[in-house]
């Protein structure tokens, strides 16, 4: 579990359980760079890390992350695939360009930092040569009333998770999920605020 000098990159890293996790990386040695569309310099400057602007739904973008994460710092041992979106509604009324979008990030975002991400370490030395973290959810095990493009985004990240994980293991990649549930973030605070705004206009309607 020792992360010291460890090249980690760590996508949705300017805000949230990025952050978080940054936080922790760099408390504990480990060389870090922050992905994100929002703008994580403050943060970056603050932990001494790095940060490269990435729209992880752009597989180009992502390679370029890497490619610039291993050219600093000559490899990559820890990818935190953590960019994603919230969506609510119902099934049947969900915007079909929504829906693509919570898929794009949620699921295909983490899909190219897997690809990227995989055949850098593959240039390590075995026999260990790096780990990769997706953030996947409750939400991904189990069904929830209107979040049926969420659900569906992270139920496949935890099962491409299994997938790269039997893959890669015997190459020295281990490749986990985690799956947390309701965390205090911004995201999270953003949509409770909305649902009660959503419910105190209910009410005075009726």
């Amino acid at each position: 579990m020792k992360i010291s000098g460890k090249a980690a990159i760590i996508t949705g890293g300017a805000s949230g359980i990025g952050a978080a996790t940054a936080r922790h990386f760099c408390a504990n040695g480990a060389r870090v760079v922050l992905a994100d569309i929002q703008d994580g310099r403050p943060l970056a400057t603050e932990l001494g890390a790095t940060f490269v602007e990435t729209d992880v739904t752009d597989p180009a973008a992502v390679d370029a992350l890497v490619t610039e994460t291993v050219a600093l710092h000559g490899r990559l041992d820890v990818y935190f695939n953590n960019a994603g979106i919230e969506l609510h509604g119902p099934l049947a009324a969900t915007d079909p360009e929504d829906h693509r979008r919570v898929i794009d990030v949620n699921l295909n975002g983490v899909y190219y930092g897997l690809q990227s991400a995989v055949r850098a370490m593959l240039e390590n030395p075995g026999p260990v040569r790096g780990s990769i973290v997706n953030t996947a959810s409750v939400a991904g095990l189990m069904g929830f009333a209107m979040m049926s493009s969420y659900n569906a985004a992270k139920g496949a990240v935890v099962l491409m998770t299994k997938n790269a994980a039997v893959e890669y293991a015997a190459l020295g990649i281990r490749v986990n999920a985690v799956c947390p549930g309701i965390i205090r973030t911004p995201m999270a605070e953003a949509t409770i605020l909305a649902r009660h705004i959503q419910a105190a206009s209910a009410a005075r309607i009726k």
